[in-house]
């Protein structure tokens, strides 16, 4: 009789029972996860292509390890009264933002800006976030740029790009990929987390605009940011709620319904009962040849920008 013998693929690396020895040992003997992260970025060689290291994946991988009891983790370290710590923050964020204007008849106006968020306006971005959008915000793990929308002087839109989800049946029938392409070339495709239009804000076309400028600029800050260009976008609607009327009138392309799953730390994927409508954008023509592997990145989209 046969016996089967686990094997985990990640990163080019099939971790088996000698592997996963191996990566105890290291857990064993560091002060904690994040320590343990980085030994195990560094035995391998993984780097982003900014040559960092992939700490926060490395991470995630290493706790669905744990979830599926083949490594054991040390508990996670919990800061004293952590919901008391951020009451505390919120009143501070919200006396230093003073009053938030309500629904009024004069709304913005003046040329539209989208840029990335300055670092001291991360609290702002965040607290705005937590307060205005139906998921709320947590800060993001791996690649992403949180970007601010103005009117003049005025914030009118708040967004947030991240790495692509790994499994997306919709656009993966799409383009075509089996496991090994989708690992190769998932890089190349950000996905739209968040999308919020501030409440009190009430302007016609706003969100298509918005959405237009974003996308005119996202490649050239994600390759200053993080070394390699973007060539798909794509993003999640929750068609219970939303329409995703903004999409379609900025010529993003519906895929279909998600199956309904998410992924959770403590879960890893689990249904949610709630398929979402998927929506991609190609930004750059060849998008589609490039994700299958049937061309090479083009040299232009590789260059960093220095225009704003």
């Amino acid at each position: 009789m046969s016996v089967c013998v686990l094997r985990v693929p990640y990163r080019g690396v099939v971790f088996g029972p000698d592997e996963l020895a191996w990566l105890q040992r290291v857990i064993d003997s560091e002060k904690n996860a994040q320590a343990a992260a980085k030994r195990v970025c560094e035995h391998f060689g993984w780097l982003r292509p900014n040559g960092t290291p992939p700490l926060s994946s490395c991470s995630v991988f290493l706790r669905h390890l744990s979830n599926r009891s083949l490594i054991r983790l040390p508990p996670r370290k919990r800061a004293a009264s952590p919901r008391l710590l951020w009451c505390k923050e919120r009143e501070r964020l919200l006396r230093e933002l003073g009053p938030v204007p309500g629904m009024v008849e004069c709304q913005p106006s003046g040329p539209l800006t989208v840029r990335p968020i300055a670092p001291e306006e991360w609290d702002g971005f965040r607290l705005h976030m937590r307060c205005y959008h139906y998921l709320g915000f947590e800060k993001p793990v791996g690649e992403s740029i949180c970007y601010v929308a103005l009117l003049g002087n005025e914030v009118v839109a708040l967004l947030v790009w991240g790495a692509a989800v790994m499994h997306n049946g919709p656009r993966d029938r799409h383009l075509g990929w089996d496991a090994a392409t989708r690992e190769r070339r998932l890089i190349y495709v950000i996905n739209n987390r968040r999308y919020l239009i501030l409440p009190w804000v009430r302007l016609p076309h706003l969100a298509s605009r918005v959405l237009a400028a974003n996308l005119r600029r996202v490649n050239r800050d994600w390759v200053t940011a993080y070394g390699h260009p973007v060539v798909l976008a794509e993003t999640f609607i929750d068609s219970a709620r939303f329409s995703g009327i903004c999409y379609r009138a900025s010529n993003w392309l519906y895929l279909g319904e998600t199956r309904g799953f998410s992924r959770t730390p403590q879960r890893g994927f689990a249904p949610n009962n709630t398929p979402k409508s998927c929506f991609i954008y190609p930004l750059h023509r060849q998008a589609t040849q490039v994700l299958r592997g049937e061309r090479p990145l083009p040299s232009r989209l590789v260059r960093p920008c220095s225009r704003p």
